[in-house]
């Protein structure tokens, strides 16, 4: 596990390390591979890296072996890594603390910068997101929490490939169809875009983005997510339980999905 334990990683210093070709140093980027060992040095710029090879190809000359500073704080050696806000990864919580960073979640941070942490959400394009910050991630509105309801999917042209050779709607179909796996994009054709810029078509229905309207032969009457799949909900956090015993983040995320509300609060039960 790679992790730096006084200092965050840098955003690039992940599992595969990258180092631009200089004068001095002609090497190919892909000849700077690190590996993920945890062994903490001290570089004479005071910040910790999670083991010497980090530290050299973030430029940095190391003082000594250690945690910077471990002696200043009772944070220990212990790796129990959490994410920052910052999307960096702090050995554990102690240090983000002592770093003056709110910890995101638990867990190490992903390549987008959240955490690693599941705590599922659906988004409007029909796909289950491990958490709020991946949809964030992708600028993906989120529809409800938890991961999307096959009986109540999305509205939403993001086309995925089955493994059975069919074209969905959007994952959430596939889902529904009991495809175990799929591939983003329909069958057959060359791939649209993986982003998520939705527009609406003359025909009343919203697409992941204009190729996928365009492959439809769909002509596009506006950009967003069509009037009639609902507004661009806030993110406000008031959860209410739909008669579909879905939790959803707030009452704007209940209407846009066309469902009745329950009760006010998480759901509860089944």
């Amino acid at each position: 596990m790679m992790l730096a334990a006084g200092q965050a990683l840098a955003q690039g210093d992940r599992e595969l390390f990258q180092q631009s070709p200089t004068m001095d140093s002609p090497m190919q980027p892909e000849e700077v591979i690190c590996t993920q060992e945890y062994n903490p040095v001290c570089a004479t710029n005071g910040q910790t890296y999670s083991n010497a090879c980090v530290a050299r190809v973030a430029g940095a000359e190391v003082d000594f072996e250690g945690v910077c500073g471990a002696d200043e704080t009772d944070c220990g050696e212990e790796v129990d890594p959490v994410c920052g806000v910052d999307g960096n990864t702090y050995a554990n919580e102690c240090f983000a603390k002592l770093a003056g960073v709110t910890v995101a979640g638990l867990g190490e941070c992903t390549l987008s910068g959240c955490p690693s942490s599941r705590d599922p959400v659906c988004g409007v394009n029909g796909r289950t997101y491990v958490n709020r910050c991946e949809a964030e991630a992708q600028r993906v509105p989120i529809q409800s929490l938890g991961v999307c309801d096959t009986d109540n999917c999305p509205a939403a042209i993001v086309p995925v490939c089955g493994d059975d050779g069919v074209t969905y709607d959007n994952a959430c179909f596939a889902d529904g169809a009991g495809v175990e796996t799929f591939t983003v994009g329909a069958c057959g054709v060359r791939q649209c875009p993986d982003l998520f810029v939705p527009v609406c078509g003359f025909d009343g229905l919203t697409y992941g983005n204009a190729c996928h309207s365009e492959r439809r032969g769909t002509r596009i009457e506006y950009a967003g997510v069509c009037e009639e799949q609902g507004q661009n909900c806030p993110d406000t956090i008031a959860p209410v339980c739909g008669m579909d015993n879905v939790t959803y983040e707030n009452k704007c995320q209940l209407d846009n999905a066309g469902v009745k509300q329950k009760y006010a609060g998480k759901c509860i039960g089944p």
